[in-house]
């Protein structure tokens, strides 16, 4: 069918002639007492603090829900935000290059630095939190988490461990037209296994990557791989289609959010009441392996430490935004099936680059011919970032 009108306004604001493409870079972290246990966002010393803290600067703006500080800003774009459980995130500007991704990841390692040196507190960059169960964490007061936390109580049985033990890393990067979109979106899509393997660091319960596990048991509805976005030939209009059908969670009106749960965005489009804000705020509501914001949000990695966040930064450039390499690394699995990638996601999960891919190969041998299709189309710069997944491979 034809995306109804004004629903593709959103994917295609995003579009970017290739000579302004940039990359960009969001990590999640835990904030940890002397002890070990998790700071709360409440009480004296607590993150909310931190995030006081930090504004002192003149670079920073607060923003706030009620008397509770949120997030902080910058004029140039970057960002600090909060996750439910008070995992602090942090967000870069769309830089033109890695050299200058790597300044602003140095300066936000510079004010963790500072907020070490003040509270003795340290911020940890894994996967999972490494000791603390949902219940033990109080949840950070926003408001569309008073309807989110009890739908993925609901949806299945770890969406409160996503919320509240769980920290990623995701890369933002561009897309030209409708066609490179879909063609960046379904190949992150086929090689999310592959990436999670590379990227794994939340070892538990039997699982390299415990995070990525939780993802799979948040909400089936809205999580994992898009089988009608990954099939060969998916559009934009795939992708509205799978949003209308996703179910809804809230809208805002007046600054409040209302409960739409379980509502169809459909139904709600086609009653006439639905504005684009609506939209634009119902589209970051799905949690799948990579998805539009409007740039394309690659999102199955676990958190990890700046250099090896950098290599998958550069990861995505090298592949990306080169029409050969994104082309090749789309062939490396474009025979699998929609089952077999999930079958190797869950691989990916349980062994890392040891995991089975669909012809019995382990995982790493994928990784590796990706990471040899980046590096042949790698500057020097973009070499030297790849180091830790030259070295981690023996290439």
């Amino acid at each position: 069918m034809s995306a109804p009108f004004g629903l593709l306004d959103f994917f295609t604001a995003g579009h970017r002639p290739a000579e302004e493409w940039g990359i960009g870079l969001e990590g999640e972290c835990f904030c940890l007492d002397s002890s070990g246990a998790s700071v709360s966002y409440f009480g004296e010393n607590g993150i909310a603090q931190i995030l006081e803290f930090w504004a002192e600067s003149d670079e920073w703006t607060g923003k706030y829900e009620g008397e509770h500080i949120v997030s902080l800003h910058a004029e140039d774009g970057r960002a600090i935000t909060l996750e439910p459980g008070g995992q602090i995130e942090f967000g870069t500007t769309p830089c033109r290059d890695i050299d200058s991704l790597s300044q602003e990841l140095k300066g936000f390692q510079a004010m963790f630095d500072r907020a070490s040196e003040k509270y003795g507190y340290q911020f940890l960059r894994v996967g999972v939190h490494p000791s603390a169960e949902p219940g033990d964490i109080k949840r950070l007061p926003k408001a569309r988490y008073d309807i989110l936390e009890p739908h993925l109580a609901e949806a299945d049985d770890l969406g409160l461990h996503m919320m509240k033990t769980t920290a990623g890393i995701q890369v933002n990067f561009d897309h030209s037209d409708p066609e490179d979109a879909m063609l960046k979106l379904r190949t992150c899509f086929a090689l999310s296994p592959v990436i999670q393997a590379l990227y794994v660091n939340s070892p538990k319960n039997g699982f390299a990557s415990w995070r990525g596990h939780i993802w799979t048991r948040t909400d089936n509805a809205r999580c994992g791989i898009v089988e009608s976005l990954v099939a060969e030939g998916s559009t934009l209009e795939d992708y509205v289609n799978y949003m209308l059908d996703v179910p809804m969670l809230f809208i805002e009106r007046e600054g409040k959010f209302v409960d739409m749960r379980n509502k169809s965005f459909r139904d709600y489009y086609a009653s006439g009441e639905a504005t684009k804000e609506d939209w634009a705020l119902h589209l970051s509501t799905p949690f799948p392996e990579v998805r539009f914001r409007p740039q394309i949000e690659l999102r199955c990695a676990d958190a990890v430490d700046s250099d090896k966040a950098l290599s998958l930064a550069t990861l995505v450039e090298t592949i990306f935004y080169n029409r050969k390499s994104l082309e090749r690394a789309w062939s490396l699995t474009a025979a699998w099936t929609y089952e077999q990638r999930v079958a190797a996601l869950h691989e990916a999960h349980h062994y890392a680059l040891k995991g089975k891919a669909p012809d019995g190969r382990e995982l790493g041998e994928f990784a590796d011919e990706l990471i040899r299709i980046a590096l042949e189309a790698a500057s020097p710069v973009q070499k030297s970032y790849l180091n830790p997944l030259k070295q981690e491979l023996a290439i």
